[in-house]
C-alpha cells in the first residue's frame, strides 16, 4: 500500500453556508470527475458513482462515496472508496469578508496498481483532480439558489 498526502487552501467568493453545501452534494462533486458515467445517491451520506477511463478495454467500477463528518457550515470530511483507492477529504471553512476560505487536505490510499506506479508520481494527479473539485464547487456555490 502507498500513502499520499495533499493540502491547500482556496479563497471561494461565496458564503460558508452555500459552499459547504456544494461541497456535500454528490451532483456537484460527479459533475467534477471527468469520468464519471452517472451517479446514484442512496442517501444524504452516501452516493455512489460508475466511472470508466477513456482507455480501450478499461472496465467500469463503481465508486463509494460516504459524508463521515458534517458540521455545517464549518467543516465536512468525505470519504471515497473504489478502484484501488481510499481518498478521505476534510474541509475547513471559515468566513472572509463576503466569501468563504477554504482549507483542505487529502489523504489517499492506493492498493494494487494504483500503489505499484508510485505515490508521489499521483500527487499531481490527485491535486488536479482536488483542483477540478474546488473549480466546480466554487461555480456551484457562486450560483444563486432557489
Amino acid at each position: 500500500m502507498t500513502s499520499v498526502h495533499i493540502e491547500g487552501v482556496r479563497l471561494v467568493d461565496a458564503p460558508p453556508d452555500r459552499v459547504f453545501a456544494a461541497l456535500t452534494d454528490p451532483a456537484v462533486v460527479a459533475a467534477a470527475i471527468p469520468v464519471v458515467r452517472s451517479h446514484r445517491v442512496i442517501d444524504d451520506d452516501h452516493w455512489e458513482c460508475k466511472v470508466q477511463a477513456p482507455i480501450p478495454f478499461a472496465p467500469a467500477m463503481t465508486i463509494h462515496f460516504e459524508v463521515v463528518e458534517r458540521r455545517p457550515p464549518d467543516h465536512a470530511e468525505i470519504r471515497s472508496r473504489g478502484g484501488g483507492a481510499v481518498v478521505t477529504s476534510s474541509f475547513d471553512l471559515s468566513p472572509e469578508g463576503g466569501a468563504t476560505r477554504v482549507r483542505w487536505h487529502a489523504d489517499l490510499e492506493l492498493q494494487g496498481i494504483l500503489a505499484a506506479f508510485g505515490g508521489h508520481a499521483l500527487e499531481p494527479v490527485a491535486r488536479r483532480a482536488s483542483d477540478r473539485v474546488l473549480d466546480r464547487v466554487e461555480s456551484a456555490a457562486g450560483e444563486p439558489g432557489p
